[in-house]
């Protein structure tokens, strides 16, 4: 698959995109190659070491030469990109039978990156002391089989809650995570009426009521339990109330003061002041879901919302070990190129990681991801050779094995306490 789509598949989008219209030593597949390994290998690779990477792979290029095709390489690019979302998807679940009750489980989130002045006018910025430029990357990420399922760019100022990309077509029966930055009553409405099942955060502006459709006063409700965490049945929204799970949990004195520190400060750089309501209000984290008890109990619940935590893992990895956030071009079309071009290499990582996600072992996404840098050097040196590729890749998986695992550490992970809550989903 690997070899197929930096060869036969690049060159054929690239007659395809128009990006190669005649016989040229800088063919579609050396291109895709050039710009997707080379990022890989070096993150911050400028165009010296860019063409260094094409001699390698077998044609040597002039740094004007490269530059001018990457020039017009956007909508190449940007299909090889589809092509490989479409394509590097692992099809082996994570063995965890607590998790197979549901059909996928799919993590919504976005990360925000500043880019060059010149495209303020497509990708407008957050305004404010933030760059007046910038992408907001939206990224639903299948978690039971380690699957980037979508991937798209929208401006800086785009608010999270106009976002439905994963809604454009709802699997049944699939689980949905995302935070408050998505928390939309009519997104949880459309997933319950197709027979698919959200979890999230409640904001607590939103409108409150008991299973029979009484207003409740949030606070007041929350002050008359004293225990640590329980759950009711309630309706959440105005007009036309949702009835879901209400789950909620009292956070340590030392959770609830630095929200509120972060409260103030937040204020205070608007020009406002935290309403009394809002601080108290920190000492609970509430939870909404339409998941039955009878298949997910409070704490199993809580534990499975903490998953959302991967994709901010995927976002860390994007920024400080792939440089997505640091590009080199200052023009359009080398800004995208690039973007796009290390995206497929980050599209392509998970692919390659999902499999060894199974064991008693975790595998370390950062570990994982740094083992695969080190070894695009040999992928570039045999792409053309499957047998030696196989044997590269065979090298990446026992190394995979050998190195990629995460330390012993006495703090449970997620993935460990759901295997301890298995028994209860029998």
């Amino acid at each position: 698959m690997i070899q197929t789509f930096f060869t036969q598949t690049a060159n054929q989008v690239a007659r395809t995109a128009g990006f190669v219209e005649r016989v040229s030593k800088l063919t579609g597949s050396l291109c895709l190659q050039t710009l997707v390994l080379g990022f890989l290998d070096q993150p911050d690779a400028a165009l010296n070491d860019l063409t260094d990477t094409s001699q390698d792979l077998g044609v040597t290029l002039t740094k004007q030469a490269l530059h001018s095709r990457i020039e017009n390489a956007v909508g190449f690019l940007t299909e090889m990109f589809q092509q490989a979302v479409a394509l590097f998807r692992n099809e082996l679940p994570l063995e965890l039978k607590v998790l197979h009750q549901f059909t996928a489980i799919f993590l919504t989130d976005r990360s925000t990156v500043a880019v060059p002045a010149v495209l303020k006018d497509e990708f407008p910025g957050c305004g404010g002391d933030g760059p007046d430029a910038a992408i907001k990357i939206q990224l639903t990420f299948e978690f039971l089989r380690g699957v980037m399922t979508g991937i798209c760019f929208q401006a800086g100022r785009t608010p999270d809650q106009s976002y439905i990309g994963e809604l454009e077509r709802i699997q049944a029966g699939a689980l949905y995570l995302s935070d408050l930055g998505y928390f939309v009553l009519s997104r949880f409405r459309r997933l319950d009426e197709q027979h698919a099942d959200f979890l999230s955060r409640f904001d607590p502006h939103t409108a409150l009521f008991t299973a029979d459709g009484a207003p409740r006063d949030l606070l007041e409700w929350l002050r008359a339990h004293a225990e640590a965490q329980f759950e009711a049945s309630v309706r959440i929204g105005r007009e036309e109330q949702l009835p879901c799970r209400m789950i909620v949990l009292r956070v340590p004195q030392a959770v609830a003061d630095e929200r509120r520190r972060k409260a103030h400060e937040t204020a205070r750089r608007k020009g406002r002041t935290p309403s009394a309501r809002h601080l108290a209000l920190m000492e609970w984290t509430g939870y909404i879901t339409n998941v039955p008890t009878t298949l997910l109990t409070l704490r199993q619940v809580v534990i499975l919302y903490a998953v959302r935590w991967q994709i901010e893992l995927i976002f860390k990895v994007w920024k400080s070990d792939c440089a997505l956030d640091r590009v080199a071009g200052r023009h359009r079309a080398r800004v995208l190129s690039e973007l796009y071009a290390k995206l497929i290499g980050m599209v392509l990582m998970p692919f390659l990681l999902a499999p060894f996600r199974h064991g008693e072992r975790e595998l370390s996404v950062v570990k994982g991801v740094r083992l695969i840098q080190h070894h695009v050097r040999h992928v570039i040196e045999h792409l053309g050779d499957r047998e030696q590729l196989t044997r590269v890749l065979q090298d990446l998986a026992q190394r995979f094995l050998e190195h990629g695992m995460k330390d012993q550490r006495q703090r449970q992970t997620t993935l460990q306490a759901l295997h301890a809550t298995e028994e209860l989903f029998a």
